[in-house]
């Protein structure tokens, strides 16, 4: 039985839509799960960052962005939830996160790169899929 749900938001329409079949999922359980909302900024190196700028601060004014739709979406459905902001690869802590937190599945949405791209550049959903300990429902 699933007991938490890992959903990775980034503010994108595919992140949007991972969010949706996450709620969906949870809802239609019969014991639902509850469901936590990680949104990791990868702009900030935790190792190196620039003189002047308060992390935390950077970190919860982005994150506030993206979470606030979300919150507003949950709003009137019957699902516990809560939301974490974090720094640094996304792939890493996304899978950090889900394996301390004890999810038992990840939700993600795929941003639908072609192949050669996704063979090039990657995806954060392709890393999360070939890293996680956990299922991974990927999202298009």
């Amino acid at each position: 039985m699933l007991k938490r749900i890992l959903v990775a938001v980034d503010g994108s329409d595919h992140a949007h839509k991972a969010l949706e079949q996450a709620l969906i999922l949870a809802e239609d359980m019969k014991q639902p799960a509850s469901l936590l909302f990680v949104h990791v900024n990868p702009a900030i190196s935790i190792n190196e960052p620039a003189l002047g700028v308060d992390l935390e601060a950077r970190i919860a004014e982005e994150g506030k962005h993206i979470i606030e739709p979300v919150t507003r979406q949950l709003s009137g459905r019957d699902v516990a939830y809560e939301t974490l902001l974090i720094a640094g690869d996304p792939v890493n802590e996304i899978c950090r996160v889900a394996r301390e937190r004890d999810c038992g599945m990840i939700v993600i949405g795929t941003g639908g790169k072609g192949m050669l791209t996704e063979m090039i550049v990657g995806s954060v959903s392709h890393g999360v899929l070939k890293h996680a300990e956990c299922p991974v429902l990927t999202v298009k």
